[in-house]
C-alpha cells in the first residue's frame, strides 16, 4: 500500500475517490465562479440595454440572446456545485435522532439516487441536443448556435452525475474503512 493511502485510513480505491472528489470539487467551484460571473455579465445586459432604451430610444440589439446564453450558463453549472458543497435544500420530517440508522442508509442512498437521476436527464437531454444540432438551429438576433446552449446544460449534467457517482463512491468506501 501506498503512503497515502495509509494515511486515508485504508484502502487504495479510498483514496483514489478521495482525490477524485477533490478534483471535481475543484471544477465545480470554477464553473460556478463562471456562471455566477455569466449571471452578473446578464445583469450588465440588461442593464445597459435599458438604458440604451433610455437614450437611444430603441433596444440593444441581441441582449436577450445573450441574456438567455448567459443564464444557461449560470443555471447548468451551478447546479453541480450545489451537489458538489451539498447545498440543497433539505427538510427534517420524521427526526433525525430517533431514525438515525434508517436515515443514515436513506442519506447514503441520495447520492446514488442523484446520479441516477442526473444521468436519465442527461440521456434525454442529450437526444434533444442533437436534434438541434441535426437543425442547425440558431437564436433568433445573433444567430448563436442553439448546440452551444445545449451544452452548458450537457455538461452541467454530466458533471452533476460524476460528482454524485463521487460522493455515493466515498460513502460507500468510508463504511467499508470504518
Amino acid at each position: 500500500m501506498t503512503q497515502r493511502a495509509e494515511q486515508s485510513g485504508g484502502s487504495r480505491l479510498y483514496a483514489a475517490t478521495r482525490h477524485i472528489n477533490r478534483f471535481l470539487d475543484s471544477l465545480t467551484d470554477i464553473l460556478a465562479f463562471v456562471g455566477m460571473s455569466a449571471l452578473i455579465g446578464a445583469i450588465g445586459i440588461v442593464v445597459v440595454d435599458i438604458i440604451w432604451r433610455r437614450i437611444g430610444g430603441q433596444s440593444l440589439v441581441g441582449a436577450v440572446d445573450l441574456t438567455q446564453f448567459c443564464v444557461m450558463a449560470a443555471a447548468s453549472w451551478a447546479i453541480p456545485y450545489a451537489f458538489s458543497a451539498h447545498a440543497h435544500v433539505t427538510v427534517d420530517l420524521i427526526g433525525k435522532n430517533r431514525f438515525r440508522s434508517v436515515l443514515k442508509f436513506v442519506d447514503a442512498l441520495i447520492p446514488l439516487l442523484c446520479a441516477g437521476l442526473m444521468a436519465f436527464l442527461l440521456y434525454l437531454s442529450w437526444g434533444r441536443a442533437m436534434e438541434q444540432l441535426s437543425y442547425g438551429d440558431v437564436s433568433q438576433n445573433l444567430a448563436i448556435p442553439m448546440i452551444l446552449f445545449w451544452g452548458f446544460l450537457l455538461s452541467g449534467m454530466a458533471i452533476s452525475t460524476l460528482v454524485c457517482l463521487g460522493q455515493f463512491m466515498k460513502l460507500l468506501l468510508k463504511d467499508e474503512n470504518n
